[in-house]
């Protein structure tokens, strides 16, 4: 575990309030809450802890001005629970502020992080953007495309390179290779690329992203406000969820280890035995835990249940009570959840192999 943010490692975050004094993050406080009408279920608990510049977002939605909401995903495999948390805030942004979503496959990326041939990212892609469909996005007031495949934002990438020197991105990633670096530019390119005029000249952009992502964020602001005369570029402003940690509660959930993640594209019963094995906040026996309670913040199939799996906050306090009560033991809790993330990648599945033709056209659109 790690207090660093590293948008390339699988470190775990455990000091988040240390992150706003080092880096400068906004909190998602009351203040904010309160300006949005309709809150999901990543707002409501706290998992969008933080953002920059939200506030102003929110001014300029109010104002009626047209917005975008733009993240991605690199394509190294199937959809896991983080990049379901990623999406979930796409498609809220979509459709509480009807912002316009630019959904980048970073194709690129996966090459220089992941030596993924850019044909086999090609198919990968295809069953991402499936999943974000099936999670809700809205394809009419949407795009979706390969970092491979934009000339706009290549073209970006390499202009952003003029005023970036290896001393900056050493400083914001220690030493990486070059591909790397340049899959930072792309990336930026990819951020800012809704706010030229041939893509809509949106001016409104939040960046929806978990806060390992942060790195990326504050390099594309700075180079907004350097191009911005030039552009025109406004800073693009971005909210940060809570990194989510591995089945075996070591680490952050990642496709670098797929025995310790969840994935929608696992079987049902698969998932279930996944979440049978998980690291509980058991006690070492039933009398002890009848007598003292399980530790629920420890506890990771509490985490499956309340971040993404129960949308009903009543329903989850219930079992946060039953927990700390000592009046229910982690096997039996944990066979409830597994039902319901079994039920859960059930019904995704069946959305999603009807979206997978619409999600290739997105992509070739």
């Amino acid at each position: 575990m790690t207090d660093r943010i590293n948008p390339w490692a699988d470190d775990l975050i455990t000091n988040y309030d240390g992150l706003f004094k080092e880096f400068g993050l906004q909190h998602f406080d009351d203040k904010i809450l309160r300006r949005i009408k309709r809150k999901n279920r990543l707002l409501r608990r706290g998992m969008v802890f933080a953002h920059r510049d939200f506030d102003k977002f929110l001014d300029a939605a109010g104002a009626g001005k047209k917005s975008a909401v733009m993240s991605g995903i690199k394509p190294s495999g199937v959809f896991h629970l983080g990049s379901k948390m990623t999406a979930e805030e796409i498609v809220f942004i979509q459709r509480e502020f009807g912002a316009k979503a630019f959904y980048c496959v970073a194709d690129l990326e996966a090459y220089a992080d992941n030596g993924m041939p850019l044909e086999a990212a090609a198919g990968v892609a295809v069953d991402n953007v499936a999943d974000l469909l099936a999670l809700g996005l809205d394809e009419k007031n949407a795009v979706a495309y390969k970092q491979s495949e934009s000339k706009t934002v290549s073209n970006l990438a390499f202009l952003f390179s003029k005023k970036t020197t290896l001393a900056t991105l050493e400083a914001l990633y220690g030493h990486q290779n070059l591909g790397l670096y340049q899959s930072v530019l792309v990336q930026a390119g990819d951020i800012l690329h809704p706010e030229l005029k041939e893509t809509g000249g949106f001016k409104n952009v939040v960046v929806p992203v978990g806060v390992d992502q942060d790195p990326h964020i504050r390099f594309t602001r700075d180079l907004a406000y350097k191009f911005r005369e030039e552009f025109g570029f406004v800073l693009p402003a971005s909210t940060y969820h809570k990194t989510f940690r591995a089945l075996n509660g070591e680490s952050k959930m990642s496709k670098r280890d797929p025995m310790n993640m969840l994935t929608l594209g696992d079987e049902p019963e698969q998932a279930k035995k996944k979440v049978m094995h998980v690291f509980t906040g058991g006690r070492a026996t039933v009398e002890e835990q009848k007598r003292l309670g399980g530790e629920y913040d420890k506890c990771v199939n509490a985490e499956l249940d309340w971040m993404h799996f129960e949308e009903d906050d009543a329903a989850v306090a219930e079992r946060r009570r039953k927990c700390l009560s000592g009046e229910i033991m982690c096997g039996e809790c944990k066979a409830q959840v597994a039902e319901k993330v079994a039920a859960f990648l059930k019904a995704h599945a069946e959305r999603k192999k009807k979206l997978l033709p619409r999600a290739k056209k997105m992509l070739e659109t």
